[in-house]
C-alpha cells in the first residue's frame, strides 16, 4: 500500500496504549508523528503524570485520554497495584472509544506485558493487536529482584510474557538481542519486526556551537537525562566529579528525570557528602520536544549503565540523540551500543567505575578537538539506524494490517 492510498484513507485510526506519559514517551511520540505524516489518525490512553495535565486534549493532533493519576512506582508491589489499575480503566476505555472510532489497529507497549489484554474488546471483532516490547520484563525483574525473589517468581513473568506475546497478532521489540531472548524462549522469530528506539532526526539537529564557546563561558557542563534509577550509574558520575573538581572546579553534572525519587534522593545525599552538591544539579523531567535545545547547552552527555544481562539488551535513545545533536557521548560497552558506535565516535566503558570516569571527563575536556571529532563521527554512525529508516519499517508493518 502506498502513502497516497494511505492519506486518501481518512477512515484509518489507530489506538495506542502505554502505562507512560505520552509528552514525555519519546518512543511514543515518533510513532504518533509517523501515523500524522501518512493520514492516520491516533488515540493514546495514557496516565496523567504532571498536576496541569489535562484528562482530555488534543496534542499536535493526537487525541491523549490520561485515564489514571501518576503513583510513585518504586516498589514492585506498588508497581502492580498501580499496573492493574490502569489495565481494567484501560479496558473499559479501550472498548468505549472502539466503537465510537472502530479502530484498524491496537498498539500496546509494555511494560507490563499483560497491558496487552487491554485490547481484548477489540481483539475479539477481529482488530490486529501489535504488542511494542520496549523491555524484556524477566530480564528487568532479573535485575530488580534478590536472586531467591526472582528464582520464586520467574515462571509466572515468563508465562505471563509468553501468553501476551500469543495474544497479540505481532510483536515489536527494539534490538536484535531482544529478539534473541524472546525466540528462545518460545516466541516464532517470523512474529517478531525489528523497529530500534532509533532518534528522530527531524528533531535532533547537529549543532557545533559547543566547540565555538566564548572565553567568558568557562564552565564544562555534564548531562544525563531520562530515568533515573540505580542500574544506569549516575553514583559512579557524581564520585568521578568529586575528583575532577579537585582539579577542575569549573565542571557541572545535569540530571534530569524524576527528581523525587528514591534514587534521586541517594544522588543529592552523596553529592552532599562529597561536598559537591552545588555541582550535581538534579532536575525535574522536560517534554521530549524540549529536549534537543537543552542538549545544545552541554559539552558531554554520559550513558554509564551498569553492564548487566539487561542493559546489555538495550539501545538507550539518549545515546542517539546526543550523537545525533553533536553532543560527545562516554558510553558503557554493552553489546547492542557496541553495534551501533564505533571506538572513535565514544568513549566506551567496560564497567562504569569513578576513577577512570574522572580521566575521561579529564581528557575530553582539555582536548576540544577530539570531543568535536567524536561527534562528527557519531553522527556517521548514528544516521545509519535514525528514525527516518525505523519509521519505514513500522508503516510497512502497519500496512500489512490494512492500515
Amino acid at each position: 500500500m502506498n502513502n497516497n492510498k494511505l492519506n486518501s484513507d481518512l477512515s484509518k485510526r489507530v489506538l495506542m496504549i502505554a502505562l507512560s506519559t505520552y509528552d514525555y514517551d519519546a518512543r511514543i511520540i515518533r510513532y504518533c508523528k509517523a501515523l500524522k505524516e501518512i493520514g492516520v489518525e491516533t488515540d493514546i490512553i495514557c496516565f496523567r503524570y504532571m498536576d496541569n495535565e489535562k484528562t482530555f486534549e488534543t496534542v499536535d493532533g493526537v487525541n491523549v485520554y490520561r485515564i489514571i493519576n501518576y503513583t510513585d512506582k518504586d516498589s514492585i508491589l506498588r508497581y502492580i497495584l498501580f499496573s492493574l489499575r490502569f489495565l481494567v480503566k484501560a479496558f473499559f476505555k479501550t472498548i468505549s472509544l472502539h466503537k465510537k472510532n472502530n479502530y484498524s489497529v491496537i498498539h500496546i507497549h509494555n511494560m507490563p506485558d499483560y497491558l496487552v489484554f487491554a485490547a481484548l474488546y477489540p481483539k475479539i471483532k477481529k482488530v490486529p493487536v501489535l504488542l511494542d516490547i520496549h523491555d524484556l520484563t524477566v530480564e528487568l525483574f532479573k535485575e530488580k529482584w534478590s536472586d531467591r525473589k526472582f528464582k520464586l517468581f520467574k515462571p509466572l513473568l515468563i508465562f505471563t510474557e509468553r501468553i501476551s506475546c500469543n495474544f497479540a497478532d505481532h510483536i515489536i521489540t527494539v534490538t536484535n538481542e531482544c529478539i534473541d531472548k524472546l525466540v528462545k524462549r518460545g516466541i516464532k522469530r517470523e512474529k517478531i519486526s525489528l523497529i530500534m528506539n532509533a532518534p528522530d532526526d527531524q528533531l535532533f539537529t547537529y549543532d557545533d556551537l559547543r566547540f565555538r564557546k566564548n572565553g567568558s563561558d568557562k564552565t564544562f557542563r555534564i548531562l544525563y537525562h531520562g530515568t533515573l534509577a540505580k542500574r544506569f550509574g549516575l553514583h559512579y558520575v557524581v564520585e568521578a566529579l568529586k575528583i575532577v573538581n579537585d582539579s577542575y572546579p569549573d565542571v557541572e553534572f545535569h540530571i534530569y528525570g524524576n527528581n523525587e525519587s528514591d534514587y534521586a534522593n541517594e544522588l543529592k545525599s552523596l553529592a552532599a557528602r562529597l561536598g559537591i552538591s552545588e555541582k550535581v544539579i538534579i532536575n525535574k523531567s522536560i517534554p521530549h520536544h524540549k529536549v534537543n535545545e537543552l542538549i545544545k547547552n552541554y559539552d558531554l552527555g554520559i550513558v554509564t549503565y551498569e553492564p548487566t544481562e539487561y542493559m546489555h539488551l538495550a539501545f538507550p535513545t539518549k545515546a542517539g540523540e546526543y550523537a545525533l545533536t553533536g553532543l560527545p557521548i562516554i558510553i558503557t560497552e554493552l553489546k547492542a551500543i557496541k553495534t551501533i558506535f564505533n571506538n572513535d565516535s565514544v568513549i566506551f566503558v567496560k564497567t562504569p567505575e569513578s576513577q577512570s570516569l574522572a580521566n575521561h571527563i579529564i581528557d575530553l575536556l582539555q582536548d576540544k578537538n577530539k570531543r568535536k571529532i567524536m561527534a562528527e563521527n557519531s553522527v556517521r554512525d548514528i544516521s545509519k539506524v535514525s528514525w527516518s529508516k525505523m519509521k519505514e519499517k513500522y508503516i510497512m508493518l502497519l500496512s500489512y494490517y490494512g492500515v
